[in-house]
């Protein structure tokens, strides 16, 4: 068997699809299928048995996973040894940020890796949720940050805090609209992101609970944008009570509706894989450590 055979099986393991790791790995299904007999062929018995719920992993797979992704952990270290060789090494530290971090956390983890590992290139790359967990399996970041829940075989989650969601409307729709919640907030164009981004669903689940069906949407990915949208009364948004505060506190004319209040968790990921890496232990550490302060200040 081969690194690419491991590859796949254990890509086959996490997504339990052929098509959705054939993405992962930029491959055909064929390719994935076939690489799948290879190693079964190798081992000499079945890994997978197809299920109504997907490729399920038989007793041997379930023996042989462990060791295949230590396995690959290894091959990591071993890669990213053979980089600090080179006379021109340079350490980069991948980083993936989502909008509803508040912007002083942001510069407070910057400064602080900065003064633990002042050698470290840190890129930083913002993005909503679903980008940011579509680059950590491409394995472009070493860790990031996620709003929702989430679950993947392959991923380590650190709970980080809830975020606090608010209901924003037009600052003049604002009594007209308690009148008759929540039904009223049928007749007013929504606001929302994206089906990439953590709070999508979670607005999905808001509107179900509470039996609305809003005729029209407006789809932004600019957490700004929507803000100034609302202001200039083209609708209502859910959006971190935090900025929702802070567009209050600049003079934007946007009212809050406090009884609708949703939390959020926050989570810090990274791939199993990454575990021991440098990089990833500076930023998790970093992590770690700004977001303990903050609930010391609490």
């Amino acid at each position: 068997m081969d690194i690419n055979q491991l590859r796949a099986f254990i890509t086959v393991a996490h997504t339990q699809n052929l098509t959705q790791a054939a993405e992962r790995l930029f491959l055909s299904q064929p390719a994935v299928s076939a690489q799948i007999k290879a190693i079964e062929s190798d081992v000499g018995t079945p890994l997978f048995i197809r299920t109504s719920n997907g490729m399920q992993l038989t007793r041997a797979g379930e023996v042989l996973l462990p060791e295949a992704e230590a396995l690959m952990q290894h091959k990591h270290r071993l890669e990213k040894f053979a980089e600090t060789l080179s006379e021109h090494f340079v350490s980069h530290a991948q980083l993936g940020l989502i909008h509803p971090i508040a912007s002083h956390k942001v510069t407070e983890l910057t400064r602080l890796i900065q003064q633990r590992s002042p050698d470290v290139q840190l890129h930083i790359q913002y993005g909503m949720s679903g980008e940011i967990l579509e680059r950590l399996t491409a394995k472009r970041l070493h860790g990031g940050f996620f709003l929702g829940n989430i679950e993947g075989r392959s991923l380590q989650c650190r709970f980080l805090q809830n975020i606090a969601y608010a209901l924003i409307c037009p600052d003049g729709e604002e009594d007209k609209l308690r009148r008759g919640l929540p039904k009223s907030l049928n007749d007013y164009t929504w606001i929302e992101m994206s089906g990439i981004s953590g709070s999508h669903k979670n607005l999905q689940q808001f509107w179900h609970r509470h039996k609305l069906s809003p005729k029209k949407q407006i789809i932004c990915d600019y957490p700004q944008t929507i803000i100034d949208l609302v202001a200039d009364g083209a609708g209502l948004a859910m959006v971190p009570k935090h900025t929702a505060k802070a567009a209050r506190t600049q003079g934007k004319p946007v009212a809050l509706i406090d009884e609708f209040e949703q939390n959020l968790p926050l989570h810090f990921v990274y791939l199993d894989e990454y575990g021991t890496d440098h990089a990833l232990l500076l930023l998790l550490d970093c992590v770690l450590e700004v977001w303990q302060a903050e609930i010391g200040k609490a």
